[in-house]
């Protein structure tokens, strides 16, 4: 060890090359552990030092150049990892790099600022800072879920498995907590006196983490109780259906009839048909203010006469206009992303659907702020949609599920919210076409597998390039479809009339709650009992 310290202490006289070096490999190593061009499943052990680099630059620089260090690491990273939005907006990889540049700047400075103030006992403040920015970059208008380093290790069976009990948050935790140890050991003067003070934190994460190893392998082994199975058939259509506005044939319609002939030839056994997200573009859901072309209205006819053929309960992805208010003698409307539940059990016109309305949508992209009402001056940019309200659950006789919507589905409270009214299994429809990346939806894949172990459910997902897939309640991905292909998944998938809920399911995203509450309160403390010395001298 003392060798190991002396070579540390020789490099860091050459600041300029070492800094960079750890730079890159503080980047490195994040990009590698994720879901990334060489490695589509990423490595998941190198997100155990990503800090490691980082934490010893921190240490190093001024607290001025640890804000810029970290908005400088921020953009770097965002570009590599999220290089895949260029394909949708060039200018929206330039603005989530600026904005995640100045949360990694406020990280990096506090991370400093805990060197300085809490000196022997920085490494628990530091894994309290990064945990805290981890569930902090996930809430709110602005929150995302990509990148988050506890989502490398959803190929990690073992623990995966954990999630169950404090979700991404516990996870993160464990990750982060060895490279501030770590650093701090490395930096002290005296090792043994290191470890002796501080025996009580190491034996508790050592026993914390035999604990969630003998627990995930328990639970890896254990079998998986069910009440009843059901034939779930998940389509793939792989098409962009917004050339319905752009032609006047009925190509997408004659295209789903195709498939469906050619790879489900025989639908009598099907519980369920899953179509994709946005997959009907005609708005099969009209009311009385509505006004659609006649060619449109023919469209919702031979769609539903369609469905209606094949007799099966169908679940699909569709758009809706509700009329809102008249403003200067127009109309204005809320548009909404919607998934359709049809049960096709009464065949009628209007038909009965039943809806869940998309309640968590794409910053910008989707929605911008203070702006719920459709008009043509915002869609050069945004699709202006308005956010439903109610997390519906479908019944499917004797079980029930729900519907995320694609980029809500990466949250693992937005699923959660489902949990009370207790489905037997999650459905989601979503669509990564714009994207045009492979990487991009193995990252959307990874954060679909936590959410089935969190809620010990199975979850299907049909997309419209891919990932569409069944993950079971163990987080193993039991079918999956070759991704930009057209075709249909057949699973037979064992459900639960009424699962019991996890501890996830209770309690969801606390843990990371209790972190920014405990760092922002041990700052307060320490700066209150400074401020009290300078009154007594």
């Amino acid at each position: 060890m003392k060798k190991v310290k002396l070579i540390i202490s020789n490099l860091i006289q050459r600041k300029t090359v070492l800094f960079f070096l750890l730079f890159l490999l503080s980047i490195g190593l994040f990009i590698l552990s994720q879901p990334n061009p060489l490695n589509f499943k990423g490595i998941w052990i190198f997100a155990w030092f990503i800090l490691i680099p980082i934490l010893i630059i921190i240490d190093r620089i001024s607290p001025k150049k640890s804000f810029l260090y970290g908005f400088i690491y921020g953009i770097i990273a965002c570009i590599l990892y999220s290089f895949w939005l260029v394909n949708y907006y060039v200018l929206s990889l330039i603005l989530v790099a600026l904005y995640e540049g100045v949360l990694y700047g406020i990280v990096f400075y506090l991370l400093k600022k805990s060197f300085i103030v809490f000196n022997k006992y920085s490494f628990i403040v530091q894994c309290l800072i990064w945990c805290s920015f981890e569930y902090f970059r996930t809430i709110g208008f602005l929150g995302v879920n990509y990148g988050v380093i506890g989502y490398s290790q959803w190929s990690n069976l073992i623990l995966l498995q954990s999630a169950d009990l404090f979700g991404i948050q516990g996870i993160n935790f464990i990750i982060i907590f060895p490279s501030c140890y770590l650093v701090s050991l490395l930096k002290s003067h005296n090792i043994k006196k290191f470890i002796k003070i501080h025996r009580l934190s190491l034996i508790g994460y050592v026993s914390s983490l035999l604990f969630l190893i003998v627990y995930g392998v328990v639970k890896i082994n254990k079998t998986i109780q069910f009440d009843i199975q059901k034939k779930i058939c998940l389509i793939q259509n792989n098409i962009d259906t917004h050339i319905y506005y752009k032609n006047e044939k009925d190509e997408i319609l004659d295209y789903y009839k195709q498939l469906l002939n050619t790879k489900l030839k025989d639908v009598s056994n099907i519980d369920l048909i899953v179509f994709p997200e946005e997959a009907v573009r005609p708005r099969i859901l009209l009311n009385k203010e509505d006004t659609v072309t006649q060619k449109m209205y023919q469209d919702i006819i031979d769609y539903l006469n369609f469905f209606y053929s094949l007799k099966v309960p169908i679940v699909f992805g569709s758009t809706s206009l509700e009329y809102d208010s008249a403003r200067k003698g127009d109309f204005t409307y809320r548009a909404y992303n919607i998934s359709c539940f049809l049960k096709n059990k009464i065949q009628t016109i209007p038909p009965e659907i039943e809806v869940y309305k998309k309640r968590h949508l794409v910053p910008i992209i989707e929605k911008i702020p203070f702006v719920n009402i459709y008009q043509k001056r915002f869609n050069a940019f945004s699709d202006c949609l308005s956010s439903g309200n109610d997390p519906v659950i479908f019944n499917l006789d004797e079980v029930s599920f729900c519907t995320p919507i694609c980029f809500e589905e990466s949250f693992g409270y937005d699923v959660r919210s489902f949990m009370k009214n207790n489905p037997s299994f999650i459905l989601s429809i979503s669509s990564d076409l714009w994207s045009k990346s492979l990487v991009c939806q193995y990252q959307h894949l990874a954060m679909e597998v936590f959410r089935a172990v969190e809620n010990r459910i199975p979850f299907l997902r049909s997309s419209v390039t891919g990932q569409t897939v069944y993950i079971n309640p163990k987080g193993i991905c039991e079918q999956t479809v070759e991704p930009f292909t057209s075709s249909v998944l057949i699973c037979d998938v064992p459900l639960s009339v009424n699962p019991r809920k996890t501890i996830y399911s209770y309690i969801g995203d606390s843990l990371g709650v209790l972190w920014l509450i405990l760092c922002v309160l041990l700052f307060i403390i320490k700066y209150i009992k400074k401020y009290r010395r300078k009154e007594v001298l």
